[in-house]
C-alpha cells in the first residue's frame, strides 16, 4: 500500500489522511477500470437495406423483317420527246409556253403555210393535166385498136398508142404523189404534240426561221414518271428489282406515292461510290412534275429469324454502346454487334441470343452485376 503524506510548504510532515479515504481508493479504481472496459467495446449500428433498382425488359424473339433503305432522288419523265421541224420555214405562231401541260394531239406551233399552199395548188393543176393527157392517150389507143381490127393500120401504130397510154398513166400517178406530198407539207406546217406531257423547252419564237430537223419544243412525257436515285455500297445488296418503294416530295407534304424498283445499277459512280437505282411511280401522279426532289423508302429483301433490338436499350459505357440483360435477377453488361434496322430497332448480328431479356428502361445508372427487380417483361415485336 502506498502511504500518502501531506507536507507543508516548509517541508514538515502533514496530517495523515483518514482511514475511510484509504479504503475507498481501491473501490474507485476498480469502478474506473470497469467503466473504461465498457467504453472500449465497438458499438454496432444497424445499416439501412440496399436499394434494388426496377427495370423494364423485353424478350428477344426471332422474326422475319424487310430491310429498308432511305435515299433521295429526282423525279423525271420516262420519256423525253424532242419535237423537231420536218420542213424549213418561218414560225408563224407558238401556242404553248414552258411549263404548260399538253395533251396528245394538241397544237403546239405553226409555220408559215403560204408557200405550201401554192405548192398544193400547183400540184393539183399538174394532176389535172396528167389526168387529161391520160384520157387522151386512152382514146387514141382505142381508135387504133378499132383500126387494127379492120386491118387498116400497122401493128407498130397500135404499139405506139399503148406506149403513150403507159407513159401518161405513169405521169398521172407521179402527179398524184406530188399532190399528196404537197398536201402533207402543208399539214406539217401545223405541229401537234405526239404525247401527253409538260413543255420543258420552247426553243423558237414567232418570226424565227427554222431548218429541217431543228428542235422546236421539248416535252417531258407524264404518261409515266420515275425517280432517279442513288444507293450506297453498304445497301445495294439489300434491294432488288421488283421490290416495292414509297416516294414523297417536299412540295407535296402529306402525300406518298407508290413505286416499284425498276432497275438496280451494276457499276458505281466513280466520283461518289454510289449505285444508280430507278423507281417507276404508279397510281395518280398528276401532281408530280419532272425535276421535283424526292425522298424514297426502298423495301429490301426479307431477312428471316432476325433479332431486333429496341434502340432505347442502348446506353453509353466507356465510349461503348452496350446493353444490359437480366440473368437470375442480376444485370449483365453486353456489347452486341448491330446493323441498321427499321422503326427505331436494330438488327442483332452477334452478342445476344433469342429469349434473352434485354433492359429497355431503367438502365441509365446500372452497372455490370447489379441486382435488379423486373417490373414488366414484354416480347420485342
Amino acid at each position: 500500500m502506498v502511504l500518502l503524506k501531506n507536507r507543508s510548504r516548509s517541508g514538515a510532515p502533514g496530517v495523515e489522511p483518514p482511514r475511510y479515504f484509504l479504503r475507498a481508493v481501491p473501490l474507485l479504481l476498480s469502478l474506473a477500470l470497469a467503466a473504461c472496459g465498457e467504453s472500449s467495446e465497438p458499438v454496432v449500428e444497424e445499416s439501412a437495406p440496399a436499394h434494388v433498382p426496377e427495370v423494364m425488359v423485353q424478350a428477344l424473339v426471332p422474326q422475319t423483317w424487310r430491310t429498308t433503305v432511305s435515299t433521295f432522288g429526282v423525279v423525271e419523265a420516262l420519256e423525253e420527246v424532242d419535237v423537231a421541224a420536218e420542213l424549213s420555214g418561218t414560225v408563224a405562231a407558238v401556242h404553248v409556253n414552258e411549263g404548260d401541260r399538253v395533251n396528245a394531239g394538241q397544237l403546239l406551233l405553226e409555220l408559215d403555210p403560204e408557200k405550201r399552199r401554192f405548192a398544193v395548188e400547183q400540184a393539183q393543176q399538174q394532176v389535172q393535166h396528167a389526168e387529161a393527157a391520160l384520157k387522151e392517150a386512152r382514146l387514141k389507143l382505142q381508135r387504133r385498136r378499132n383500126l387494127a381490127e379492120q386491118e387498116t393500120i400497122a401493128r407498130e401504130a397500135l404499139d405506139s398508142a399503148q406506149l403513150a397510154v403507159d407513159l401518161a398513166s405513169a405521169a398521172y400517178r407521179q402527179a398524184l404523189s406530188s399532190a399528196q406530198l404537197a398536201k402533207r407539207e402543208l399539214a406539217d406546217t401545223r405541229i401537234f404534240s405526239p404525247t401527253d406531257g409538260l413543255v420543258d423547252i420552247r426553243a423558237v419564237e414567232v418570226g424565227e426561221p427554222v431548218q429541217v430537223g431543228a428542235s422546236l419544243v421539248t416535252l417531258q412525257a407524264v404518261r409515266g414518271l420515275r425517280v432517279q436515285t442513288w444507293v450506297g455500297e453498304a445497301d445495294i445488296a439489300r434491294i432488288r428489282a421488283g421490290d416495292p418503294a414509297q416516294v414523297t416530295v417536299s412540295g407535296l407534304a402529306g402525300r406518298a406515292f407508290a413505286a416499284t424498283i425498276e432497275w438496280v445499277g451494276v457499276n458505281a459512280d466513280p466520283a461518289t461510290g454510289n449505285f444508280p437505282v430507278k423507281l417507276i411511280l404508279s397510281g395518280d401522279t398528276d401532281a408530280l412534275r419532272p425535276g421535283m426532289t424526292a425522298s424514297a423508302e426502298l423495301q429490301g429483301v426479307s431477312v428471316p429469324d432476325s433479332l431486333l433490338l429496341p434502340e432505347t436499350a442502348l446506353v453509353d459505357r466507356d465510349r461503348r454502346r452496350v446493353v444490359f440483360v437480366v440473368e437470375d435477377g442480376v444485370a449483365r453488361l453486353r456489347e452486341p454487334l448491330l446493323a441498321a434496322g427499321f422503326s427505331n430497332r436494330l438488327q442483332v448480328l452477334a452478342g445476344l441470343e433469342a429469349g434473352e431479356e434485354v433492359v429497355v428502361a431503367g438502365q441509365s445508372q446500372l452497372l455490370d452485376g447489379d441486382a435488379v427487380t423486373v417490373r414488366s417483361a414484354e416480347p420485342s415485336r
